[in-house]
């Protein structure tokens, strides 16, 4: 066995078996590259990230465990005849939940054609998280532009949470190993398929050069962040929607591996908390004022304090044995919100591999099975911002997604026409 899962892990395991629970992150290339290539580089990845050759295990008292396990790392592959193929693909990997008995718990998917290609990763979220997948797909594109290249072996780790609470000198709570019965009653449960009527949906849109250029220009001179201003211009979308003015929530992925490092830096596993805000939004509030209070908001939650104070209560809180649909009604009280974007930021990856370049990474697109599923997914390769929203049809048809990413993106688009004038 590797070792128990952490908090985070153990949570989202539970999670899993009644809401699946797995995200999809997928780059966009140019350069001819073959099926053989890929799959040599996939067994470099698997010797270099251990938490992509384990499937999870329960013990006698109930608790699950990562426990290795030789399995190849799957690869489908399509043939791309057009630009919305990769499109449909990540709809289908999203709508199909992983067996978490059974190892690796990632699969890729390749849509493939002599000019441009994408490779869809897809993980359960007990072993990964978005910048994970980046680099994932770095390390598989390195492997397969430069089959030379060496690549690290890296070591087992400990969850985030054991070293969060060692570095904020905080005493962890302990796992409690009475809940055999608990787990027995569960453990036959099957991941809950999507309701029929229901289908997962992907939008993805992307700037150009020139206008996340401005963006990144104008969030400076207003004092704020990308990420505030985006999150800003989808709560003043969704008001305009919806007709709510107060108390719009917004829930934003925060990656903490600023306080792991130099300890875990490009490591596959789940390093991330999650921040909320609550906006009232009044017609006196311009973007750049609901920006900057989202980001004043946010940033005592990114601290070392409050990220061990929220493992300490999720530690508490499992403590008492949860069943997953609890966990699941547990996520649903504490994270209702309005607007989710998980922003992965500027990402420090190389875009050129031999003779292969990276044009694109869209993601995380993740479906949470919570109310109002509209997740956003923003990545920045080279100059260039690349956008995707998940959400389930027809509890928000393709049209009104459009609506909503249309009206957002022309509040920052109102902005960036001030600054040009």
């Amino acid at each position: 066995m590797h070792r128990s899962l952490s908090t985070g892990e153990h949570s989202f395991w539970l999670y899993d078996q009644v809401a699946p629970f797995h995200f999809v992150v997928t780059a966009q290339i140019t350069g001819e590259f073959s099926v053989s290539q890929l799959e040599k580089a996939l067994i470099k990845l698997q010797q270099r990230h251990p938490l992509l050759r384990v499937c999870i295990v329960t013990d006698a008292s109930g608790q699950p465990w990562f426990k290795e396990d030789a399995a190849k790392i799957p690869v489908r592959v399509v043939q791309r005849l057009g630009e919305q193929d990769w499109q449909r693909e990540v709809e289908q990997e999203l709508s199909q939940p992983f067996d978490w008995s059974q190892a690796p718990l990632l699969r890729i998917v390749l849509v493939h054609s002599p000019e441009v290609s994408e490779i869809i990763v897809t993980t359960q979220h007990s072993i990964g998280d978005g910048l994970s997948s980046v680099y994932l797909l770095r390390d598989i594109l390195q492997a397969v532009g430069i089959p030379d290249s060496e690549q690290q072996i890296l070591p087992v780790r400990p969850g985030y949470e054991e070293l969060i609470l060692e570095k904020a000198g905080k005493i962890p709570i302990l796992p409690s190993l009475e809940n055999s019965d608990r787990v027995n009653d569960f453990q036959s449960i099957k991941a809950d398929t999507l309701p029929e009527n229901q289908t997962i949906r992907l939008l993805t849109w992307s700037l150009s050069s020139e206008e996340t250029a401005l963006l990144i220009s104008q969030c400076r001179q207003e004092q704020t962040s990308v990420h505030a201003a985006i999150c800003a211009a989808f709560l003043l979308a969704v008001s305009q929607e919806s007709g709510q003015q107060s108390n719009l929530k917004c829930v934003s992925p925060i990656d903490i591996r600023q306080h792991l490092a130099p300890l875990i830096v490009e490591d596959c596993g789940y390093y991330a908390s999650v921040g909320m805000t609550t906006h009232d939004i009044t017609p006196d509030l311009t973007l750049w004022d609901i920006a900057r209070s989202l980001k004043s908001q946010l940033h005592p939650q990114i601290t070392l304090d409050r990220v061990a104070q929220r493992i300490i209560a999720s530690q508490a809180f499992l403590q008492t044995n949860p069943s997953p649909s609890q966990v699941k009604q547990a996520f649903d009280d504490a994270y209702t919100h309005e607007v989710l974007v998980s922003n992965l930021g500027r990402l420090n990856i190389p875009q050129q591999y031999g003779n292969i370049q990276l044009q694109a990474i869209y993601g995380p697109a993740v479906v949470t099975h919570l109310k109002n599923e509209r997740f956003i997914g923003v990545a920045t390769v080279g100059n260039q911002m690349f956008f995707t929203c998940t959400y389930l049809d027809p509890e928000t048809s393709p049209a009104e997604a459009m609506q909503l990413q249309q009206a957002a993106m022309q509040q920052l688009n109102r902005y960036r026409v001030a600054v040009i004038n």
